[in-house]
């Protein structure tokens, strides 16, 4: 088990038709980066750097990009679904470049009360190979689909507490890769 605090991720939204009556205001686009906060481990076996996936850190920077669009249903109920992409943009001090990744969402939330939502999407990741010293790491990058229940507190009308558990429900890793079981994020976001 890897506990501990990892990389910070920093992104901040643009919805360029937000004040249109058209489908468009729903649409919206971030950017952003993945900061290397988190402590990078080396692999027990090789003394190497180890997969992204089993590190807090992978010491590397990475630029994310992202669409979102939400919809909805009547007034309990709405849809959403987005679209990120991470791209990294440099090595770590030790050769280490962590792998291209993309996200694809789509789920629906219930307004519960005032300030609590409750989430449930399908959740598709596809990550590539890391590499190391210019090199592809065999055993790194995935595909998995996962399902993800989440709830959303709304501390006030700029600030919000989110928590979720993502359930991996397949699966495809390259060679005799490791995988993650269900992955727990907590978050707060703020508007201004």
């Amino acid at each position: 088990m890897i506990s501990g605090f990892g990389d910070t991720s920093v992104s901040a939204i643009y919805s360029p038709w937000l004040d249109m009556n058209s489908w468009w205001s729903r649409l919206s686009f971030n950017t952003g980066f993945i900061l290397p906060t988190g402590e990078a481990r080396d692999n027990p076996r090789t003394g190497a750097s180890a997969p992204s996936i089993f590190q807090l850190g992978t010491g590397t920077t990475q630029l994310t990009l992202g669409t979102n669009y939400f919809g909805t249903l009547n007034d309990d109920w709405s849809y959403f679904t987005s679209l990120d992409i991470s791209l990294p943009l440099s090595e770590s001090s030790n050769d280490f470049r962590a792998a291209q990744t993309s996200f694809f969402r789509v789920g629906t939330s219930r307004l519960i009360s005032d300030s609590l939502t409750a989430k449930l999407s399908l959740d598709l990741f596809n990550g590539k190979k890391d590499e190391f010293q210019g090199e592809k790491v065999g055993y790194t990058g995935s595909t998995v689909l996962s399902l993800t229940p989440s709830i959303v507190y709304s501390i006030n009308d700029n600030l919000r507490a989110s928590a979720s558990v993502a359930l991996p429900a397949y699966r495809r890793v390259n060679e005799t890769a490791l995988v993650v079981g269900p992955l727990w994020s907590f978050g707060l976001s703020c508007s201004f």
